[in-house]
């Protein structure tokens, strides 16, 4: 069985949607922490909106991995970002391909 986190929920007459996470980097809550990134739901894709760390440190395979599986939990299809390297800005978005979904092919038959 896989496991997944609900991105809706509703108590009473009020409907919670999860459109905004703040990630901090840190074994135990309450500790202080190396890095924080924040991100930014809109429908199926998950937009890192910033990263910052003590040492300034670029975000790590690990740490991204890390990300990556959060968003597969919470059932979305990508996961977007932008880097600057060298005074130069690129955008990157990474398909989750865990919840990659085929779409049938619909045939009309006579």
């Amino acid at each position: 069985m896989k496991k997944t986190l609900d991105r809706i929920c509703q108590l009473d007459d009020w409907i919670f949607e999860v459109k905004m996470v703040r990630a901090l980097k840190v074994r135990k809550h309450g500790e202080p922490y190396s890095a924080v990134a924040n991100l930014t739901a809109n429908g199926e894709q998950v937009y890192i909106d910033s990263h910052l760390s003590i040492d300034n440190e670029e975000l790590t395979k690990e740490d991204f991995m890390t990300i990556y599986r959060f968003c597969e939990l919470m059932g979305m299809k990508h996961i977007s970002y932008d880097r600057f390297k060298n005074g130069t800005k690129t955008s990157k978005t990474v398909d989750i391909v865990e919840n990659q979904v085929q779409k049938p092919t619909i045939r009309l038959v006579k």
